[in-house]
């Protein structure tokens, strides 16, 4: 006859908030097109280059521009937040079978029959 008993196991566990970065980079890739759209019709047009050509050039360099400044936020934001995390204690329960050794898994055994139930 086996017998399980629980067994608990307690961890020092780090708990912070951390932001989303791909949500920071969208959020200066669309100001870098709204800037840029802006500008493009706010400045009067160049006889060489029309409006498209000035808006992707702008474009390109603001967006770069843009992305480095969100992404160094989200940095900023990051390691504020490790500042303010906390830690806890986790614990965790599981069940051991009293016969099994230690190190395996109750099912690792080479002399455990087949349920007769599971069979039909």
């Amino acid at each position: 006859m086996t017998s399980s008993a629980p067994v608990s196991a307690t961890h020092d566990v780090v708990v912070r908030r951390s932001p989303r970065f791909v949500r920071f980079i969208a959020v200066g890739i669309v100001l870098a097109i709204i800037i840029t759209l802006i500008l493009t019709f706010v400045f009067p047009e160049e006889p060489n280059y029309s409006r498209a050509q000035v808006f992707g050039f702008v474009g390109i360099i603001m967006v770069i521009v843009f992305v480095g400044l969100s992404a160094a936020v989200a940095v900023a934001v990051d390691r504020a937040s490790t500042r303010r995390a906390r830690t806890v204690v986790m614990t965790t329960s599981e069940r051991v079978e009293g016969d099994a050794e230690v190190g395996t898994a109750p099912g690792d055994s080479d002399d455990v029959e087949p349920n007769e139930e599971s069979a039909n």
